[in-house]
């Protein structure tokens, strides 16, 4: 039998103890890629085909194997496969323990298909991230779980992740080129917008007496822009996100044609909670006269709206 392969990502971390035990992060495809394995319905939700339900079986069988090494979640999506693996502290070579499971996975699922006249091909190796902490933990097992629909808002008839330029709203400035993407009736609607600006040198004191303010501001039928960059504004945008309030984010990059929505973005897009806009400021500009043109612009579009701008940083 070949050797399994090594995981690369452990790699990175050549003085990590595996005797402590760790989570693994996997994904491998199918070479060529086609969706053998089902179909995704345009609300996110992944329906296995008789391949995709073989599969299904086949990581279970294999996980029941080695029980040493837990199975934590997964997703089967058309043409790919997501996992989450543990192995517990004091497990003898947990690399190749894992690594003998995807080879098991791949080498039965292709056995099994073959038999129906389902021909498919895995690529070789896998990708894989290690996980050190709970909170990539954490942030492994939402990517997992938005997969499905962030595939459904990609790969949509009308894709709702087209980038549209140039992007017309009366608020802008005539010749100025904006680009967006999600709702972008939140810059034609009669609701004023409210730019925030929380610098970064607000403490988490500062930043827990500052947050509950602005949420009343945006409580107030407008709707926040923001840049969501600094460590206050990263709060603001999850506790929006929590309380399903729409909001405005602004990046100072152009957007590809077609955007492929982070994890964090995807409910949001899907629910119509959220735009991304971008203003082409040309190739010219360095990135921190960007960022500062996008701060001016985004208040300028508070203005023209009938709300208003506001920019917190600590006391003196």
């Amino acid at each position: 039998m070949q050797e399994p392969r090594q995981i690369t990502h452990f790699r990175r971390y050549p003085n990590y103890d595996y005797s402590l035990g760790g989570s693994i992060f996997i994904s491998f495809h199918l070479d060529p890629r086609y969706g053998v394995f089902g179909n995704i319905t345009p609300d996110g939700q992944m329906l296995l085909s008789q391949a995709g339900l073989i599969l299904d079986e086949t990581i279970r069988i294999e996980q029941q194997k080695h029980p040493e090494i837990k199975l934590r979640t997964y997703k089967i999506m058309p043409e790919h496969l997501h996992l989450r693996l543990t192995f517990p502290p004091g497990l003898s070579k947990p690399l190749q323990s894992i690594g003998r499971i995807v080879q098991e996975i791949k080498r039965w699922s292709k056995a099994k298909l073959e038999r129906l006249g389902i021909h498919i091909n895995w690529q070789k190796n896998y990708h894989d991230l290690l996980c050190l902490s709970s909170n990539v933990n954490e942030r492994v097992d939402e990517y997992i779980a938005q997969n499905p629909m962030k595939w459904a808002l990609m790969h949509s008839p009308n894709p709702p992740m087209k980038v549209v330029e140039p992007l017309c709203s009366p608020l802008f400035t005539p010749g100025e080129w904006w680009s967006g993407v999600g709702n972008a009736n939140l810059l034609h609607c009669e609701t004023p917008l409210l730019a925030i600006r929380l610098s970064r040198r607000l403490t988490y004191a500062d930043i827990s007496s500052v947050i509950p303010n602005v949420l009343n501001e945006c409580q107030r039928r407008v709707i926040p822009l923001s840049t969501f960059i600094s460590p206050a504004e990263r709060c603001l945008f999850d506790i929006l996100c929590g309380q399903n309030i729409p909001m405005i984010c602004a990046v100072p990059d152009a957007l590809k044609t077609i955007y492929r929505p982070r994890t964090e973005h995807t409910k949001l897009f899907a629910q119509n909670q959220l735009m991304l806009l971008s203003h082409y400021q040309g190739t010219n500009v360095s990135r921190h006269e960007a960022w500062d043109r996008l701060n001016y612009d985004i208040a300028r579009l508070a203005q023209a709206s009938g709300g208003k701008a506001i920019y917190i940083k600590p006391s003196m």
